[in-house]
């Protein structure tokens, strides 16, 4: 058995709007990635003991990247963030290659959320570097993603794959 190593797990983004216009990107630099689930409880303490209900799962995404000169990809999000678009997120495992009819994809979870924080960080010493949240609605899916490597259930919806959508004739 062999553990996956964090180089190669990749996260592509894409906002919602683009998904018949472009191709899904990668942030350039991004040092550190992932995701969170989470849930609240509540306990109500009856003579036989506490009963536990759980509340609904909140899922994070989180990213922490460097500041590329030329690239308009944190300007992109920022804009996203401030005009509150859906953008779409894939995590895909470079390593775990699909088979059948997915036999040219990687094992990937799919996200639809809104970004919700951005942090720039800029000190005399080090690189520009951005710290960056997404909002997932629902928890996520599993599926297959397209991969090109460049250098660079609250909402329900089905996996999407991380190339453009062709229009429908």
């Amino acid at each position: 058995m062999t553990a996956l190593s964090g180089i190669d797990v990749v996260w592509r983004f894409r906002l919602a709007e683009d998904e018949g216009n472009e191709d899904a990107w990668g942030l350039a630099y991004s040092t550190e990635n992932g995701y969170s689930k989470s849930k609240e409880s509540e306990s109500t303490v009856t003579k036989d003991g506490s009963v536990v209900t759980p509340g609904a799962t909140e899922t994070t995404v989180t990213a922490t990247t460097l500041y590329k000169i030329g690239s308009d990809q944190i300007d992109k999000l920022e804009a996203a963030m401030d005009d509150n678009k859906r953008v779409q997120i894939w995590r895909i495992n470079t390593k775990e290659v699909g088979t059948d009819s997915n036999s040219d994809k990687f094992k990937a979870k799919y996200f639809e959320g809104y970004f919700t924080s951005f942090e720039e960080t800029d000190t005399a010493e080090d690189k520009v570097e951005y710290s960056l949240e997404w909002a997932v609605e629902g928890t996520g899916k599993n599926g297959f993603a397209s991969l090109t490597l460049d250098t660079s259930e609250g909402g329900d919806y089905a996996f999407k794959d991380t190339v453009k959508v062709e229009p429908n004739p």
